[in-house]
């Protein structure tokens, strides 16, 4: 559909394509057969864009005429038990129908028992949410009676009646479930799509994996988790111990893995662009390379990750919206401080952003590298293509940013260079600017003077 797949920089479009087709197809199947419910696990690092996919798919199974229950597990972790999270998600899903009411009547009437089932008394504002506030009261009301009733009776009668609550909860989930299978029968199935679980608390996480598993894996409903597949297991070994097969325990939940290829570096660089919302007018351009793909190619060149390259993007967009908006903001001299000071290698942090003298750092030229990372058709001074090629690398940015930290910007930049043009073009903006209507003689520092400052406090912020 026209504008839902709009700023899919990596292409998660073709991805959703392809899983909606296999689940409706695998739904189908399951449906035929009478199996229970489709299940699948959408894996992939950070950075890959789980929650732009998620999103944007259930918008679109939307604009396809199907229901879709839609959980920010991340946001509803406060929450007790993420029964009624999820529950809210399933009746804003079906909508204002008889199926809804009669669904809404059976959590009335089976959430007491499924929650003593659980092992716990699910009460919370969220649920008055979902089956309102009278309910929770008998909820807790029966909850209550179980505990204290256990105090005055003897091993025996507790350990009978607790059997006998035991199979009433298991029961209530079995109405449920029935009743739920009856309500989308001969329907179009119902997703169910779950979101930021790997962020989640390790026991609300776990927790809601079992209910969901429990509760909606019935025929004609597809589940999905978007999640980072090996920090979900590291979240289910906070719960059940290191030695634990996190890995095999989550085949109980999901029928099938789909992996996200890791994206493209300039593709990713210019999504988070755009959703960090930097204003490209404020950001000098170099050699007609467009600003996602420079930062992408220095990246590159620093050895950064995806995790290193956002945070060194958050810091870069604090620092452009604090400068003077008069300056176009030369981003290729920062970027290497600024993923110094990421990387905490502080000493060639100082290094390039003090303006007094300093030995050169060990580690320097290993970090910041003299490898090419740009090549580009070399121009006479008329603008005119030579037909040759010319480099550039993050070594001649980052000694090209000392100078002007160094000494100022009183004087001319050798230009001999891509850098030095980009450098000496920065250099003279910044001297009118600042020094224009001021300037006699001497020393005229840079606005990028105080850029030690500006990496530091932003830092912090993103950090």
């Amino acid at each position: 559909m026209a504008g839902i797949w709009d700023g899919d920089f990596l292409h998660r479009k073709d991805d959703a394509e392809f899983l909606i087709d296999y689940l409706l197809r695998r739904n189908k199947f399951a449906v035929d057969v009478g199996d229970r419910g489709t299940s699948i696990n959408v894996t992939a690092p950070w950075g890959a864009g789980k929650t732009f996919f998620v999103n944007r798919m259930a918008e679109q199974l939307r604009a396809n005429g199907l229901k879709v229950a839609l959980v920010d597990a991340w946001r509803d972790d406060h929450a007790e038990d993420p029964i009624f999270a999820v529950m809210s998600a399933v009746l804003k899903a079906l909508g204002q129908t008889g199926k809804k009411a009669s669904l809404k009547r059976a959590l009335k009437k089976n959430a007491g028992k499924i929650a003593i089932r659980a092992g716990k008394g699910l009460i919370s504002r969220g649920a008055a949410f979902v089956i309102g506030q009278s309910a929770v009261e008998g909820i807790a009301e029966e909850v209550v009676k179980s505990v204290t009733d256990a105090g005055l009776e003897s091993a025996n009668d507790y350990a009978e009646r607790a059997l006998r609550m035991f199979d009433e909860g298991q029961e209530a989930i079995d109405d449920f479930r029935r009743r739920l299978a009856e309500g989308i029968k001969g329907q179009p199935p119902l997703f169910v799509i779950v979101d930021e679980l790997d962020r989640c608390r390790p026991t609300y996480a776990v927790a809601l994996l079992e209910r969901i598993k429990h509760l909606f894996d019935v025929p004609n409903v597809v589940f999905i988790a978007a999640t980072h597949s090996d920090q979900l297991a590291e979240t289910i070994k906070a719960v059940y111990g290191q030695g634990f097969d996190a890995e095999r325990y989550l085949l109980r939940f999901f029928d099938r893995t789909y992996s996200f290829d890791e994206p493209i570096l300039d593709q990713f660089v210019a999504a988070r662009w755009v959703s960090l919302g930097f204003d490209s007018n404020r950001v000098m351009e170099f050699g007609g390379v467009s600003r996602t793909d420079s930062i992408a190619g220095m990246a590159a060149g620093l050895g950064l990750s995806l995790r290193d390259i956002d945070q060194c993007l958050g810091v870069l967009w604090s620092i452009i919206e604090l400068s003077d908006n008069r300056i176009e903001f030369p981003m290729l001299l920062a970027f290497p401080a600024i993923a110094a000071y990421q990387q905490r290698r502080m000493s060639i942090f100082e290094f390039l952003t003090r303006d007094w003298e300093s030995p050169t750092p060990d580690g320097y030229q290993g970090f910041i590298s003299k490898r090419p990372i740009y090549a580009l058709d070399q121009t006479n001074k008329f603008g005119n293509r030579t037909g040759n090629k010319e480099t550039a690398s993050t070594y001649d940015f980052a000694g090209f940013l000392r100078r002007i930290v160094h000494y100022g910007v009183a004087n001319r930049i050798d230009e001999s260079s891509l850098a030095g043009q980009y450098a000496e073009t920065f250099r003279q903006k910044d001297f009118i600017v600042t020094h224009s209507n001021t300037y006699r003689s001497g020393e005229a520092h840079s606005s990028l003077r105080n850029l030690n400052v500006m990496i530091r406090k932003a830092g912090r912020l993103s950090a």
